[in-house]
């Protein structure tokens, strides 16, 4: 009788292992803007406890960018952040404060970062080719020239 279960449980968890691991391959795709948002504020929230590899994670899926490309913008972000911080101290807060769109194809959110002594913004970048948002960029700058208005 011990014989027959386990080839059971084996494949019970097969199963259980087969449908978590397309879940994790085939993540949600994005559909409208609320989708947008809410992995855009998945990803600064990260940002701003400075877990970047996970921020960039939640965005692999829906980013047609090169995982070589991908793993250099998250490097070259860490090796920016010591002088983040050391220029603008410790992380107080965040803010979306900006949301802009050019046609149906291109969507934008802007949200402030904010330090004891200064704030930079993360500028969040979404692409529709068809029927489907995909992330077209990310990127963070000190200048908030831009978001006077």
């Amino acid at each position: 009788m011990m014989k027959l279960r386990l080839p059971f449980l084996l494949s019970v968890f097969f199963l259980f292992f087969l449908s978590f691991a397309s879940g994790v391959i085939h993540a949600k795709e994005l559909k409208n803007q609320i989708d947008t948002k809410a992995l855009a504020d998945k990803m600064v929230g990260h940002f701003i406890k400075k877990e970047f590899t996970e921020g960039m994670a939640v965005a692999k899926p829906h980013w047609p960018l090169p995982k070589v490309e991908l793993d250099n913008l998250i490097k070259t972000i860490e090796k920016q952040w010591p002088i983040v911080d050391q220029r603008f101290g410790q992380a107080v807060g965040l803010e979306m404060v900006s949301k802009e769109k050019i046609g149906d194809s291109f969507l934008r959110y802007y949200y402030l970062h904010k330090f004891n002594n200064h704030a930079i913004y993360w500028k969040i970048t979404f692409y529709k080719p068809e029927k489907n948002w995909v992330v077209n960029g990310v990127s963070f700058k000190d200048n908030l020239d831009i978001l006077y208005k």
